[in-house]
């Protein structure tokens, strides 16, 4: 049996009001002012449902977010078998992975709370031990996420979080507005698994403001996923980007930008919500949400042209992901 899971709320003077749960460190809630009014911009369920729901809703994907083909590692002479979750592949971390944790609460404070996880080695047939810290903290109009690890053996490491936003408070995410600053995203086959990188083209270039519905499903990726489940990765260069990805809502009350220090991100349109039950027990349908995930590229400890996601003893995993809310005038 589950031990009862512990709630947490954290609310700054902005009348930013995040709730979560120390199983999977999820987050279930985050209202904010809006048009005179307070909005809900996640979605989730009741605190019961968290434990029997198959969508990472609102939870931490690890310890290795997105998929690794053949759920399997190889590193120089050595191999891993890793937890298939998903067909053939592991999908974030395996069927027991992060997200179904009880964190430990360590710090609590009015708008910013720190939990822990240890992942022995073995866990979900990864290799060592992965101490990760997390702290969700409300900074005037910003959801702050921030990741830092260690291991003492070398392991794949991506953690993200899998909160679905929903910018209108409810309804189809499709006339939300979305740009990304990413010249390059990653196709993926018919087990989702991506292909080589590729030039942003059609309505997977969305580095211009792109209603998300826009020619739907007229592009085989699309066809393929049911919408949008792709790696976009992020252009670097010199000097700080403005920002990784900025959604506008549908009614054009509220935008949000992601800031983050990771190489990609991925957007997910919430093609599989279906049947997930909303806080008041009623079925999700598709599309009633959207993830923009930072991460490391997906199927990477496996593929040096992804990019080297290996975590070693003695260097330290850092991630900081940015949700910046901007209410209109």
């Amino acid at each position: 049996m589950s031990s009862p899971m512990t709630s947490f709320e954290l609310e700054n003077e902005e009348g930013l009001r995040l709730r979560g749960l120390d199983f999977g460190a999820t987050l279930t809630s985050l209202t904010l002012p809006v048009a005179g009014g307070r909005r809900e911009v996640l979605l989730g369920c009741a605190d019961e449902a968290y434990l029997t729901q198959q969508v990472w809703l609102g939870a931490v994907a690890g310890r290795f977010a997105n998929r690794i083909g053949g759920a399997r590692l190889v590193r120089g002479d050595e191999c891993w078998v890793l937890d298939a979750n998903q067909g053939a592949n592991c999908l974030h971390g395996g069927g027991d992975g992060f997200h179904r944790r009880t964190w430990q609460i360590k710090e609590q404070e009015a708008d910013r709370i720190r939990l822990a996880l240890l992942s022995r080695a073995g866990d979900q047939g990864f290799p060592g031990n992965l101490r990760v810290t997390l702290e969700y903290r409300l900074e005037q109009r910003d959801l702050v996420v921030d990741f830092c690890a260690s291991t003492d053996a070398a392991t794949p490491v991506s953690l993200t979080s899998h909160a679905y936003f929903n910018l209108d408070g409810g309804g189809d995410i499709r006339h939300h507005t979305l740009s990304l600053n990413a010249d390059h995203y990653l196709p993926t086959d018919e087990q989702s698994l991506p292909l080589a990188m590729a030039p942003v083209e059609g309505p997977f270039d969305l580095r211009a403001p792109r209603p998300i519905g826009q020619e739907w499903l007229s592009h085989p990726q699309q066809r393929l996923a049911k919408g949008y489940d792709h790696a976009f990765l992020l252009n670097g260069g010199e000097g700080e980007q403005p920002w990784a990805a900025r959604v506008i809502s549908g009614d054009r009350q509220l935008a949000m930008e992601v800031h983050t220090n990771q190489p990609s991100l991925q957007f997910y349109s919430g093609n599989w919500l279906t049947g997930t039950p909303d806080r008041h027990g009623r079925p999700y349908r598709d599309y009633d949400g959207f993830c923009l995930e930072a991460q490391q590229l997906p199927d990477s400890p496996n593929r040096l042209e992804l990019g080297d996601p290996w975590l070693l003893p003695g260097q330290r995993y850092r991630h900081q992901t940015r949700y910046r809310f901007i209410a209109a005038d």
